[in-house]
């Protein structure tokens, strides 16, 4: 066979075998991706690596062409940025993206330039970046809209859809992990109480997984609030909610739980609120920050707390989550009430 192109080697898989054995050569690592595969009336020509190892299979000689490699969209932003006379050494090399929005870190010149060249380049209808964190008990996010015309998203995620409005809302991508790990709790038959529900980040795939008998939520933020309640109907799960708009230390559901979701840094000033709608042997969630001093033993503070506070407990476990600050680490500790 001659093909116009470069001399290499192939492969060569009969035309009749080709959709059996095509499959287990590309996954054998041996194959040149930056070349195409070609085809006679005869055989398919299959490019390999220089140096790979022997192969029972025909290898033969043929002209092939080089494979067309799209750029990829980091490189395509880079050289469009560079163009536009943009610093390149400050560039973001990294995005969140949630459903049509990104969301983006760049302190540099021209940011609309960059966000208008980033939306079209992941055609993305908003581009925001960050210009703070998230402050105040209502856990709003700082951010620029610096591309688009903003408004709500929605995202996918683990099977679950959450629609939210990233500029009013915090959504945290380093929790995805937690997040996918409240999808296969056995709740079954059980009462959840979620003291900092935000839009349902944590008690709707506890609640469309996990088969609890009723989920009771809270929420402080009337924004977060009104998604919330939006993502349990697009969950299907609202008809085992009940649902609040209010600061979560005020309220008293009306049965004991037998999990406690506490989502948030200052969960550990909430202890006793916690406490007081808790079943014996109920287990409680608690997501708080520890200082690296501290993270050999990370759930040591939290136990000091209930101690202070007169509660029977037992520490079952406390998991590290991710990284918060140079010096603070996210940790989930889990509390049985005894």
């Amino acid at each position: 066979m001659k093909v116009q192109g470069f001399d290499m080697k192939a492969i060569a898989i009969p035309r009749e075998s080709a959709e059996k054995e095509l499959r287990p050569i590309l996954r054998s690592g041996i194959v040149d991706k930056k070349k195409r595969i070609t085809a006679d009336q005869n055989y398919v020509y299959v490019p390999i690596l220089s140096g790979a190892p022997a192969t029972s299979r025909r290898v033969v000689d043929v002209d092939l062409k080089e494979r067309s490699v799209p750029e990829s969209p980091l490189n395509t932003i880079s050289r469009k940025a560079k163009e536009a006379g943009l610093i390149e050494a400050i560039l973001p090399r990294r995005w969140v993206r949630y459903g049509n929005s990104v969301l983006i870190r760049y302190d540099g010149p021209d940011p609309k330039i960059l966000g208008k060249i980033i939306g079209e380049v992941l055609g993305a209808k908003s581009v925001y970046r960050y210009s703070g964190g998230i402050s105040g008990v209502l856990r709003v996010p700082s951010l620029e809209l610096i591309f688009g015309i903003g408004g709500p998203v929605t995202h996918l995620e683990n099977g679950i859809r959450y629609t939210f409005d990233p500029s009013k809302v915090m959504f945290s991508p380093g929790n995805v992990g937690i997040r996918a790990s409240m999808k296969h709790m056995d709740a079954r038959g059980k009462i959840i109480y979620d003291m900092f529900a935000g839009i349902g980040y944590f008690s709707i795939p506890l609640a469309k997984y996990g088969h609890p008998r009723h989920v009771y939520a809270v929420e402080i933020n009337p924004a977060s609030y009104e998604y919330l309640l939006l993502n349990l109907q697009r969950n299907r799960v609202q008809n085992i909610f009940t649902t609040y708009n209010s600061d979560c230390s005020s309220i008293t559901i009306s049965e004991k739980a037998d999990i406690i979701v506490m989502g948030h840094f200052n969960s550990p000033s909430y202890i006793l609120s916690a406490y007081n709608n808790a079943k014996t042997g109920g287990t409680i969630m608690m997501h708080h920050l520890v200082s690296s001093e501290n993270l050999e033993h990370p759930e040591g503070e939290i136990g000091k707390k209930f101690q202070d506070l007169g509660i029977k407990h037992e520490v079952s476990s406390s998991r590290v989550v991710k990284s918060y600050s140079p010096h603070h680490w996210h940790v989930v500790t889990e509390v049985v009430i005894l």
